[in-house]
């Protein structure tokens, strides 16, 4: 039964996903929104797969790809996003961009991967090229590796109020 209301949906699959909670108890749950042209479940491995203008709306991500993974725990957590080709990453509250070719999400560090053209652009402009951006989400760092690394920063202009032209 299960199986065919999700091949009934064609390209668009919720997915509410459990957040912790005891055993019996009432559990909080997320909506996870996936739409793409193709979808394909491995019910037996908790794997999602999603082709073809695929995007994956969940809390603040918005992210954008040729394809998608979404892998869940036998609890029906999420464990792991994978994105693959053209990969379009969008952090809503933190107003952060990035694109890539592949980016792996895991939820038990809160730490997103971006591989492959990795360009990472924050609220004020500020953009990030390299090979590889590793992002740690809750812990609000990063570090870029490549050849070479390129960081570019709008900074703001330091106001000169003193007599002697030298800031205080």
């Amino acid at each position: 039964m299960a199986r065919r209301i999700f091949s009934s949906m064609g390209g668009v699959i919720f997915l509410t996903i459990a957040f912790s909670g005891w055993g019996f108890a009432e559990q909080p749950k997320e909506e996870l929104l996936v739409t793409s042209r193709h979808q394909r479940v491995d019910y037996a491995n908790r794997i999602f797969v999603y082709q073809g203008e695929v995007k994956l709306d969940w809390k603040d991500l918005i992210v954008e790809a040729d394809e998608i993974s979404a892998y869940l725990t036998e609890e029906n957590t999420l464990m792991k996003i994978v994105a693959r080709g053209k990969v379009s990453i969008i952090e809503k509250a933190a107003k952060t961009k990035a694109f890539c070719d592949l980016a792996t999400y895991t939820l038990e560090d809160d730490k997103m991967v971006l591989e492959g053209t990795a360009q990472y652009e924050d609220e004020f402009g500020n953009t990030l090229l390299a090979d590889e951006i590793i992002l740690w989400r809750g812990e609000e760092k990063m570090e870029a590796t490549g050849s070479p690394v390129r960081a570019t920063y709008f900074l703001e202009e330091v106001k000169v109020d003193s007599p002697s032209g030298k800031s205080d």
